[in-house]
């Protein structure tokens, strides 16, 4: 990062090289603004690892968090729990009132499950109507339960799309 005389910071690539200058032993110093590039790589990375309705962590992120909580259980035998979340008839609420509905539900239900949930547990869209809450870091199975509870009381209260007021019900599977 360096900071402009205006006093915005930017990305910079820097490159230097020893040279000889007027018989003298130099470094000669060369600046490339990178700033869209890197602003491009982050773009890239967050259309690759997160879902663009809902702003969770897709599948592949998913993966690879379920491999990395995996692993971090076995070795320090810590508990961790998967919550598979379906949301009920939801194909029905999109033919019937439309596909943007339904995606002010999802987002709204991502909002709902965040809520649930430490900031350090993952939630995540797997696709359609499909969310997986991931609990790490040595928590118990009665705090799971308690977070199971707390994610049925939250789809208790109805949704606000639009004019309306809608009632969802979920499955949840837990392991």
């Amino acid at each position: 990062k360096f900071m402009r005389l205006d006093g915005i910071a930017i990305d910079v690539e820097v490159q230097a090289a020893s040279i000889v200058f007027g018989g003298q032993a130099a470094i000669q110093v060369a600046m490339h603004d990178v700033t869209e590039r890197t602003k491009a790589e982050k773009e890239i990375n967050t259309l690759a690892f997160y879902d663009p309705l809902t702003h969770l962590p897709n599948r592949r992120l998913l993966m690879d968090r379920l491999g990395q909580a995996g692993a971090a259980s076995m070795r320090r035998k810590h508990f961790s729990a998967v919550f598979l979340i379906d949301l009920d008839d939801f194909k029905a609420l999109n033919d019937t009132r439309g596909h943007a509905m339904g995606d002010r539900l999802l987002q709204q239900v991502a909002q709902r499950l965040q809520a649930c949930v430490r900031a350090a547990d993952t939630v995540a869209r797997l696709g359609g109507d499909e969310f997986v809450v991931l609990l790490e870091n040595g928590r118990t199975s009665r705090h799971a339960a308690k977070v199971a509870s707390k994610i049925l009381e939250a789809f208790q209260q109805p949704f606000s799309l639009k004019d309306e007021s809608l009632h969802m019900q979920t499955s949840i599977g837990v392991a």
